[in-house]
């Protein structure tokens, strides 16, 4: 009996080590499967009204960096890198998909009076006004990193579209010209792309229309290879030019149902920089449940198929977004922040990129930096951002 007790008893030890010792990537399939480890709170609204999210880097303390993210029900919130919402405003307005660019040229003060010249400047788009709304990022607020309307208020920071029930969108930076843009889009296929200007407030022109046919929503564009990427949800994943002049001339990267494991609906679109011009572009395959397939390809030439990888128990992930810059201790190579759609209300894990990179043998890289001017590289290893005294290129 006192035998059999011991057998138990080492049985027990021995699964609880087991379960104590869960590896980062384990294999499921034909796919390897990654744990994230955070979760932020919630969205706002109750069911499934997470949608995007952009990572903003503070400008000489990465450790404070914050993700920022839309309730397609209304408003955006702000969470820091352990899940804790620091800020959720504009709740009246349903949102949807969001990004940022560093440098932009805009001249007043933060709501915390210091002043500024250049702002990290957030674009979203914004169904309930069918325009798209702007917001700086407040490297001083207490704690760092909250919303403020770009233009002083929700309404003047709202440019309108002239079209109805906007949907998607995504944010470029043209190194040729220095100019920034906002690609919006909408669920009949439709795509503007809206040239940017500061000054004492930010302006908007519509430059460039095109269709791309069936239902749009995730974008992403390449700041430096003018490259702009979307996904047509039951078709696939299509390349474009991503100056004004490019026309609607395009590639298809993948298509639903290839090899690759890409599955409809076509969704997030994210890239993951590297300082040599290489790098990968990441797309989720939505699909029901727990088989989302995040599947990566090569940043360059005709963008071929590199891997494929599942975040253990993310749920029709929709929106995502990466970064390869070290971001503190628990995320010494940069983080991969999907969507979750449960439990419900939703919200977005963050996953290690070190533990994607590592399933897949993907090559990582800290040297491209979004925060410098100019654009991506740190003169000197100093980043700028216009916000607030660096003090160092933190990696």
């Amino acid at each position: 009996m006192i035998r059999n007790l011991l057998r138990l008893a080492l049985l027990f030890s021995g699964v609880v080590a087991a379960l104590a010792c869960t590896p980062a990537v384990h294999v499921t399939g034909n796919y390897p499967v990654v744990q994230s480890t955070v979760t932020t709170g919630p969205c706002h609204s109750a069911g499934d009204q997470c949608d995007d999210s952009a990572i903003w880097i503070h400008p000489s303390d990465p450790a404070q960096t914050v993700i920022i993210g839309d309730d397609k029900s209304g408003g955006m919130a702000v969470w820091n890198l352990a899940g804790q919402e620091i800020q959720f405003i504009d709740a009246e307005k349903y949102m949807n998909n969001v990004d940022l660019r560093y440098n932009f040229p805009l001249t007043g003060a933060f709501s915390t009076g210091q002043a500024h010249t250049h702002v990290a400047l957030v674009g979203v788009t914004n169904e309930t006004d069918a325009g798209v709304t702007l917001y700086k990022v407040n490297p001083h607020s207490s704690p760092p990193g909250k919303l403020e309307h770009a233009n002083g208020t929700l309404a003047s920071s709202t440019l309108p579209l002239g079209k109805e029930l906007v949907y998607g969108g995504c944010m470029y930076y043209s190194q040729p010209t220095g100019t920034y843009s906002f690609f919006a889009n909408w669920k009949d296929g439709t795509v503007m792309q809206v040239q940017l200007t500061g000054g004492t407030s930010v302006a908007g022109k519509v430059v460039r229309t095109f269709d791309v046919g069936g239902q749009v929503e995730g974008c992403v564009a390449d700041d430096v290879h003018q490259s702009f990427y979307i996904g047509e949800e039951d078709v696939g994943i299509w390349r474009y030019g991503s100056e004004p002049t490019a026309g609607d001339s395009r590639a298809q990267v993948d298509p639903v149902g290839s090899a690759t494991g890409l599955k409809a609906d076509v969704e997030g679109l994210t890239l993951y920089y590297r300082g040599d011009g290489g790098g990968y572009l990441i797309a989720s395959g939505q699909s029901t449940g727990f088989d989302v397939r995040n599947v990566v390809y090569q940043r360059t030439g005709t963008n071929a198929w590199v891997g494929t990888f599942r975040v253990q128990d993310a749920d029709e992930t929709d929106g995502m977004d990466v970064t390869n810059l070290p971001l503190g201790p628990g995320l010494p190579h940069g983080v991969f922040v999907a969507h979750d759609a449960s439990p419900t209300p939703s919200r977005h894990r963050l996953t290690p990129f070190d533990r994607i990179a590592t399933a897949l043998k993907l090559t990582m890289d800290s040297t491209w930096d979004p925060r410098c001017s100019p654009y991506g590289t740190c003169g000197g290893g100093m980043p700028h951002s216009g916000e607030a005294p660096a003090v160092g290129n933190a990696r």
